[in-house]
C-alpha cells in the first residue's frame, strides 16, 4: 500500500553498490581475458623453461591483473 521512500543516503548507497558491482564485473572480465598469459607462463615454467623474458614481456598485464585481483 505504501511505497518505501528512499532517502538521499539510500540512493547514494545504491549508486555506490552499482558502481562497485560494475568494477568487479570489469575486473573479472579482464582477468578472464588475460588468463592465458598466466597459464602460458606456468606451463613453460613446469617444463623448466626460463620464463623471465615472458614476465618482462607481459609485465604490464601482470601488474594490471594484480590490481584487478584486489578489486575482486
Amino acid at each position: 500500500m505504501f511505497k518505501e521512500i528512499k532517502t538521499a543516503e539510500d540512493l547514494a548507497q545504491e549508486a555506490l553498490d552499482a558502481e562497485n558491482a560494475q568494477k568487479v564485473s570489469e575486473a573479472k572480465a579482464y582477468l578472464a581475458s588475460t588468463d592465458w598469459i598466466v597459464t602460458k607462463i606456468a606451463e613453460l615454467q613446469l617444463e623448466g623453461v626460463d620464463v623471465e623474458p615472458l614476465k618482462v614481456k607481459y609485465a604490464a598485464e601482470l601488474a594490471e591483473r594484480k590490481l584487478m585481483r584486489e578489486v575482486v
